[in-house]
Order: structure tokens, then C-alpha cells, then sequence
């Protein structure tokens, strides 16, 4: 019991420093370009789809795992999923931005990282539903493993932070995936 708190702790910790990883660029102005629209294809067996409206994203999620909002300075809108019973975590964040390139958005995760002693174990430029993205794996602290998405969309960064336990990984690297996969921006 002691040990699955300190992980939760871990994890908590680890993924609100990824929030601030790469979410420290200013409203730039820019108005809303056209995008993809919401799928309307069947959710996947064992998932569930969130649609945010407000802020124009969505994505599925296990259908087991538990949802809250968080409250955060700075943001637009900070969501975070967990896996019960596991220090097993995803945090969407939406956040106006200044960044203009995924350049810009790897320079910036890189300079931050690398400040916090974390280490980049992977990192790739992605194409998610018709966006680029800049994907990372990376371990911020020892114990925790981490996949990180960021989009640059309409004047806002969204960011994906999928983490868990480093033994854990491996087992939660698929839905991970699948999370980041069906990821749409309008």
C-alpha cells in the first residue's frame, strides 16, 4: 500500500512537471485555421471518446479509467485520466501558445528537460488525423516513463502526457498509443 502512494506521488509529481514542460509560450493572436472536424467513425471496443467543444479536441480513452478537471494557471484547459489502482496517468492540456513551429516546441521541451535532469529516451515528428506533432519518450525522473504528444493548432499548444511506472511501460505502451492515435483537432 505504502509502496503504490509513493508511486502515485511519483506520478503526479513527474506529470505536472511535464505540464509545465512545454507550455511556458504567451498568447500569440492568431485566429483559428480550418482542420479536421470530429470523428464520427464507431468508438473502439473498450474505449470511450471525449469531445471538447469549447477547445475543439477529442480523443478515446480506456472506458475503466476515471476522469477529473484540474484547475491550472495559465491554461485553458487541463484534464487528467487515471488508471485505478496504478500510478498510470494521462494529462490533456490546452494552452494558448506563441509557438509557431514543432521546432520551436522541441527546442523548448529539450531546454526545459535538460534543466530538470530528465532524460529523452525517443523523440519523432508525428502526423495525427492530418496534424504534425512532435512526440517524445522520455524519463523525467528514474522511477517514471513518459510519452508525450504536442500539437500547434488555432493559436494553441495541446499536449498529451501519457505516464506510468517504468516497469509498467511496456504493458501500457499500446493504449498509450491508441490514446495519441485518435487524437483530433478541429
Amino acid at each position: 500500500m505504502a509502496k503504490s502512494k509513493i508511486w502515485v506521488i511519483l506520478l503526479i509529481a513527474a506529470s505536472l512537471l511535464a505540464v509545465s514542460i512545454a507550455f511556458i509560450g504567451g498568447c500569440n493572436g492568431q485566429s483559428p485555421t480550418d482542420g479536421p472536424t470530429p470523428p464520427t467513425e464507431p468508438v473502439t471496443p473498450g474505449y470511450s471518446r471525449v469531445y471538447d467543444h469549447e477547445f475543439g479536441y477529442g480523443f478515446e480513452y480506456p472506458e475503466d479509467w476515471e476522469s477529473q478537471l484540474i484547475e491550472g494557471e495559465d491554461v485553458e484547459s487541463v484534464v487528467m485520466f487515471t488508471k485505478p489502482g496504478t500510478p498510470t496517468t494521462l494529462i490533456v492540456t490546452v494552452k494558448l501558445s506563441n509557438l509557431t513551429s514543432l521546432e520551436e516546441v522541441r527546442e523548448e521541451f529539450k531546454e526545459v528537460l535538460k534543466k530538470l535532469g530528465g532524460t529523452i529516451l525517443e523523440e519523432r515528428e508525428i502526423v495525427v488525423n492530418g496534424r504534425e506533432g512532435y512526440e517524445v519518450i522520455y524519463k523525467p525522473i528514474p522511477a517514471v516513463k513518459m510519452k508525450q504528444a504536442m500539437f500547434i493548432a488555432n493559436g494553441k499548444s495541446y499536449m498529451l502526457v501519457c505516464s506510468t511506472a517504468e516497469d509498467l511501460y511496456a504493458a501500457s505502451e499500446e493504449i498509450f498509443d491508441h490514446i495519441i492515435n485518435s487524437f483530433v483537432i478541429e
